[in-house]
């Protein structure tokens, strides 16, 4: 389970307290004046998503200033995400200085993305080649005469190169799950997308706790069959008998094959999925304690409570509370 850390007012860190290991992947923003940066919470709140859903990488989103600090070298951008946060209204109209810090980010930076106004980047001096872009309308003819061609989407993504865009702000959430596909693969970006409203959800993929042991199993058909009977048998939980019996194997057989495909214990991941509709019944209804632990099948509100706290450190109250409360709850 990962837990959400902002360090400082630039940062924003899921950690997780899992002895896993981690793969840092950072995402620096970069705005054209202060007043942007409220609108790149979007590109956070992205990430964040994506740290949920992912186990072993954590995604580090900075939002900075266009030329407010200094630009950092090579060590500083190996394998991190430029996103230049431009508009449908402002021109990204740089002085020297700015010029050469931004020619500086795209020089060093293994992949850029140009969001609305800031496509305009294209055309910087030394920049003689034509580009193709994603443009929206209302810029089409001032990049047309920059010698920027618009590729007639709302996204452009080149996989062989280091230079993304997207025509819009809210149109950059789609480039961003296509780049998701390209690192993790179109499970996981598909997943992403349910999750944020890119797509419909599907009620099959509704459990994050079964989605994540999918994923380690590669899609073993064994393991997802398994996975939906224990979500569809969750106010009554089946016996080890009765599950290896509805899946058409023997105990033995369902046990070794979960365990060797996925890393987790079966009963284990069966409590997991238990768990995770209460913590869902807790912010989402107000039924009652004792009723979310019937409709879990759990024996009784104490044995449902002991369970919660050990797997979220925290009791089933309080999770109800920041319902209510949010942040104040803590």
């Amino acid at each position: 389970m990962k837990h959400y850390v902002v360090q400082t007012d630039r940062s924003d860190k899921a950690q997780t307290f899992a002895p896993v290991s981690e793969r840092i992947r950072h995402i620096d923003v970069i705005v054209h004046n202060g007043a942007d940066k409220a609108s790149a919470e979007i590109v956070k709140e992205f990430y964040r998503a994506l740290n949920s859903l992912t186990e072993n990488d954590t995604y580090i989103v900075n939002v900075r200033g266009l030329a407010e600090d200094k630009v950092g070298g090579p060590l500083y951008w190996a394998g991190r995400t430029a996103i230049f946060w431009g508009d449908l209204e402002h021109n990204w109209g740089l002085d020297g200085e700015q010029k050469v810090w931004t020619a500086q980010v795209l020089s060093l930076a293994p992949r850029t993305l140009l969001v609305g106004s800031a496509v305009m980047l294209l055309a910087q001096p030394g920049r003689s080649d034509r580009r193709v872009a994603a443009i929206h309308p209302c810029l089409v003819s001032a990049a047309s005469e920059l010698g920027i061609a618009n590729c007639g989407a709302s996204t452009h993504l080149c996989p062989k190169g280091r230079l993304h865009s997207a025509n819009s702000r809210i149109s950059s959430l789609r480039l961003l799950a296509a780049l998701v596909a390209l690192d993790h693969g179109e499970y996981l970006a598909d997943e992403l997308r349910r999750y944020v409203g890119l797509e419909e959800p599907r009620q099959a993929t509704e459990s994050r706790v079964a989605n994540r042991l999918i994923r380690r199993a590669n899609g073993d058909e064994l393991v997802t069959l398994t996975l939906a009977i224990m979500s569809e048998n969750i106010e009554e939980p089946l016996s080890i008998s009765d599950l290896s019996e509805k899946v058409g194997t023997s105990i033995r057989q369902l046990q070794r094959r979960f365990q060797l495909r996925t890393g987790a214990k079966l009963l284990g991941s069966y409590k997991e999925l238990r768990l995770e509709r209460v913590l869902s019944l807790l912010k989402h209804t107000d039924m009652p304690l004792v009723e979310i632990a019937a409709a879990t099948g759990f024996s009784s509100r104490p044995a449902m409570a002991r369970a919660f706290f050990d797997h979220y450190r925290s009791r089933p109250e309080e999770s109800r509370k920041r319902r209510y409360l949010g942040s104040a709850a803590n």
